[in-house]
């Protein structure tokens, strides 16, 4: 990744205090250029990917978003850009103004506050649009940048090069620089934290399915018999117990103290049921041999 312009020599442009953000001196514009509309974010990613390379792992450069000017003028810049590699722009401190929509833009020449905040701090001041349509070359102030995305690629196409300055390196903005790389770092942290904990989640979930599937068929019988049992009784068993007024040992005392005489009961049945059968079986067993007896005793033989 190359920074958006060479690192500036020692003592170019003079100081910073010689221009100032507030001279409007029109240019001649340009045929639309740059790529349909699109929202605040996506352009502000795009430009994070104009100036960090994505995935790489030294990007020799820090990319900033909402960055309030140092001072008391309460006044935040969109992108802040600070080159870190002597390769790459070292020290160039680049301060975007990300505009969507043209009324924004319009808005914003009418208060060039913003741009004054941060005038002294920056390298070079820059408007980012998506297109033309949203600012026309010839409507920048004098001094600023304009930058559109091209069609393809990452990189951002140079259509108005800003003037370059020194910027003044005070301790309120390295102290608003660092405050806001910090910020980055920890909402990256927690961005991190809550995608792992998604796709955990997302992998439990899909182990449980996949789990229902392979699971062992005994298991998988009480399993059902387990649901037929939660369905009846109108609740679930869970950590908390069933329901919210039973714990889990509650649970199975009743169920044991209801369960153990229904079943001597139940077995009960069973074996007289079992007995009925087998004593129906030897009366009618009895009564074949009968039978057979009185059909093989002759005919006139008395009996004893």
């Amino acid at each position: 990744m190359t920074s958006a312009h060479p690192a500036l020599p020692a003592g170019s442009q003079g100081p910073a205090s010689e221009q100032t953000a507030l001279t409007v001196q029109a240019r001649r514009g340009d045929a639309r250029r740059g790529i349909p509309a699109v929202t605040t974010e996506v352009l502000t990613r795009m430009l994070r990917h104009h100036f960090v390379r994505p995935g790489e792992e030294l990007p020799g450069a820090v990319f900033l978003t909402e960055v309030t000017a140092p001072g008391r003028t309460g006044r935040r810049a969109d992108a802040v850009h600070i080159g870190t590699w002597a390769s790459r722009g070292g020290g160039v401190i680049d301060v975007c103004e990300v505009k969507t929509q043209r009324a924004d833009w319009l808005r914003e020449l009418r208060d060039p506050g913003k741009a004054e905040a941060w005038w002294p701090y920056s390298s070079a001041f820059w408007l980012v649009v998506p297109n033309t349509e949203v600012a026309r070359p010839d409507e920048l102030p004098e001094g600023w940048g304009l930058m559109v995305p091209k069609g393809r690629g990452r990189r951002f196409q140079v259509l108005v090069e800003p003037a370059r300055r020194t910027p003044e390196l005070t301790t309120s903005l390295l102290v608003t620089l660092l405050t806001n790389t910090e910020t980055v770092r920890v909402n990256a942290l927690r961005r991190q934290r809550d995608e792992l904990g998604d796709r955990h989640r997302e992998q439990l979930r899909r182990l449980r399915e996949e789990g229902v599937a392979v699971r062992d068929p005994g298991v998988q019988a009480k399993l059902t018999r387990l649901d037929r049992l939660e369905q009846a009784l109108g609740g679930r068993l869970g950590d908390r117990g069933w329901g919210d007024l039973v714990s889990s040992n509650e649970a199975a005392e009743a169920l044991a103290a209801f369960a153990q005489p229904y079943i001597t009961h139940r077995r009960s049945r069973i074996r007289a049921a079992r007995l009925l059968k087998s004593l129906a079986h030897g009366r009618d067993e009895l009564a074949r041999l009968v039978a057979e007896l009185e059909q093989e005793v002759p005919a006139g033989v008395p009996e004893e």
